[in-house]
């Protein structure tokens, strides 16, 4: 994972944003069979499970497409006493983020983190619920689908 970490960082945020938006699309292409999965492993109505499908794929949409704005370098003020300075502020992935899922939410909840993270450069371990595995096996299956690489990648089992 560490390695598939330093190489998704080392992209870049031009080369994320397009990797990220070839996960959305993969998502949208197979959507019903991740509703299908959210109906069959919670219970949710269809439509619930629609609804929360299409908002948690929006949140990939987002974090592609504002990552640079956010978290790229930016310039500022270097304070009264170092006025003939020039200061800026730049953020690095932190690596691998850890991201747990609840059951009753399974995708909205977890893939505004998990994409958030992916956006800033930071490769993903998520842990869905113990109820809800085959919701993150999916979310895994079609970034690496997408992307090639399992930057994305699930831990299953009980709490």
């Amino acid at each position: 994972m560490l390695s598939e970490a330093a190489w998704w960082a080392g992209l870049g945020f031009t080369v994320r944003k397009r990797h990220l938006t070839a996960w959305k699309a993969a998502m949208v292409q197979r959507l019903p069979e991740l509703i299908e999965t959210v109906h069959r492993e919670t219970g949710k109505p269809v439509g619930d499970a629609t609804l929360k499908a299409g908002l948690a794929i929006e949140h990939i949409g987002w974090a592609a497409g504002h990552a640079r704005r956010v978290l790229g370098r930016r310039k500022v003020s270097p304070g009264l006493l170092m006025a003939h300075q020039s200061a800026s502020v730049a953020y690095k992935p932190l690596g691998v983020i850890g991201v747990i899922g609840p059951w009753n939410y399974p995708v909205f909840t977890p893939l505004g983190s998990i994409a958030y993270a992916l956006a800033a450069g930071n490769a993903v371990v998520f842990k869905p619920s113990e109820y809800t595995p085959g919701v993150g096996v999916w979310l895994a299956e079609r970034f690496e689908e997408a992307v090639g690489r399992p930057v994305l990648q699930v831990v299953t089992g009980l709490g």
